[in-house]
């Protein structure tokens, strides 16, 4: 790879700006993304009233948003690293307003599935707006990429609450207007006060990697989603696993004979980038495949399975929230922590926090208050995590990667979702009582998968000074926190 702007430069770019000019207007970007991303849950049934689908179509939606997010992210992030990361912003802000208008005036199905396809590139804001930061915010890039996942987790805390809110009151379209409306106002903020980034990198889009990674990465994702329903021996379960991975192998294989290839391999295999993906892939397992279980977890009724609590929607809301609450201080202050105690420190206590929060959840499974008081303190663990990890992949990929180093990241939280999702409902189809829904157990046995991958995490991270050493960076670019315990250039 070659750029078009010396590091130096960039450097002086970067230090003309401060970070809250630079950073809080892609922050309220995250919020308006985040507030989009938790509007449709609370609505479900309202849409499925409005658009004429059952209980099995709507599960369509998160699947369509699921697999047009596994293509888009990619290529938009691509895009930025070659023509501009602001301008990819600005393009990728202006289809998914388009997409949430459209879902918000849909009266069928088929047009607001539509609409969720569109919606996907919202996913590709955050890899976007992290190589922004890298490159304007200078020594202050972990700082600032912290704040967004702050405001990413502030936005799904005001959407789930104000969306139940709102529903209950307002027309159904009103409600999916309001995201729309601040996704307009984020985009106005943007084009104002967001500097553009200079670094470039040469080449041009791989389509045919595109192709084979989207159409791969979406069969073997659907499959994953699907296998309950469809059975997990079916053929069309088998064959779209077979294909998918087949085409995987496929993009890898075209990949390294590109000469401007979609994802450079040797970012992943030989600069460290790898080793802090597989840690990204086990934490979000627990992190995004334990949500749903904990929410059905509380709105269980104990007269009638023997465990729960029995809360309605709102109820539920208001247990799960400081979670998400939570996740947004973690990710303002993982920072100062980086700077207090260096990386590797930072990381190992925070996965202390999610293991914390699974104990008390199996040892207090009856008790409401410590319940909801495990939401805050596994909440704060994720949000140091999911603070730290993405800025020291960004800072061990060369700078004109910066966005596709992001989408790598995104990608990988994408996967261990979808692969979280399904083991744990394999879990809770094979631990069920005799009145057809989960065991207690079912629940124990999740939690304890959740918080035993935190400790694989712990056990991995000493490894880090070895597997996930800096070697695909420039030849004169030296990390901007080279004392920070962890990521080191020998």
């Amino acid at each position: 790879m070659s750029l078009k702007v010396g590091k130096d430069k960039a450097g002086a770019i970067g230090a003309g700006f401060g970070i809250m000019t630079i950073v809080g207007g892609l922050a309220f970007s995250e919020l308006a993304s985040a507030y989009l991303q938790s509007t449709y849950g609370p609505l479900l049934n309202l849409l499925g009233v409005r658009l004429g689908a059952d209980a099995a179509q709507l599960n369509w939606i998160s699947a369509a948003y699921l697999l047009s997010s596994v293509v888009c992210v990619p290529v938009l992030a691509k895009l930025g690293d070659l023509y501009g990361h602001k301008r990819m912003v600005i393009i990728t802000l202006a289809i998914v307003i388009t997409g949430t208008v459209t879902a918000a005036f849909a009266t069928t199905f088929p047009l607001f599935l539509s609409a969720m396809l569109v919606q996907g590139a919202v996913s590709a804001l955050l890899p976007l707006e992290m190589a922004i930061v890298r490159e304007r915010a200078g020594d202050q890039a972990s700082k600032g990429i912290g704040l967004l996942i702050g405001f990413l987790g502030g936005g799904a805390v005001v959407g789930i609450l104000l969306t139940g809110f709102l529903g209950t009151f307002l027309d159904l379209t009103l409600v999916m207007l309001v995201p729309a409306a601040l996704l307009v106002l984020s985009l106005l903020i943007i084009i104002l006060t967001v500097p553009e980034t200079e670094i470039r990198s040469e080449g041009r889009i791989d389509w045919k990697g595109a192709s084979l990674l989207g159409i791969g990465l979406a069969l073997v994702l659907y499959a994953i989603g699907n296998g309950k329903t469809l059975g997990w021996l079916s053929p069309a379960v088998l064959g779209m696993i077979v294909v998918g991975l087949a085409l995987l192998f496929l993009f890898v294989r075209v990949e390294k004979t590109m000469r401007h290839p979609l994802i450079d391999i040797k970012l992943v295999t030989r600069g460290g980038v790898g080793f802090y993906l597989i840690l990204m892939l086990l934490f979000g397992i627990q992190q995004l495949g334990s949500g749903p279980v904990n929410s059905l977890y509380v709105a269980s009724r104990p007269s009638k399975v023997g465990y729960g609590f029995g809360l309605d929607s709102m109820g539920v809301s208001l247990t799960l929230v400081p979670y998400a609450l939570m996740l947004m201080i973690g990710a303002v202050v993982g920072h100062a922590l980086v700077r207090r105690m260096g990386q590797m420190p930072t990381l190992i206590w925070a996965n202390v926090l999610v293991i914390a929060k699974y104990a008390m959840l199996i040892v207090f499974s009856n008790n409401l208050a410590i319940f909801t008081a495990a939401q805050f303190v596994g909440g704060l663990g994720v949000g140091i995590f999911m603070a730290v990890l993405p800025a020291i992949i960004l800072s061990l990929a060369p700078k004109d990667a910066s966005g596709i180093a992001g989408a790598m990241y995104n990608t990988t939280r994408t996967l261990a979702g979808a692969l979280g999702g399904t083991v744990f409902a394999a879990i809770m189809s094979a631990m069920i009582m005799p009145i057809k829904v989960p065991s207690l157990d079912a629940f124990l046995v999740i939690w304890a998968v959740c918080g035993g991958l935190s400790v694989v995490i712990m056990a991995f991270l000493p490894f880090s000074r070895h597997l996930g050493r800096v070697q695909t960076t420039l030849s004169d670019e030296t990390l901007q926190d080279p004392d920070l315990g962890l990521v080191s250039q020998d």
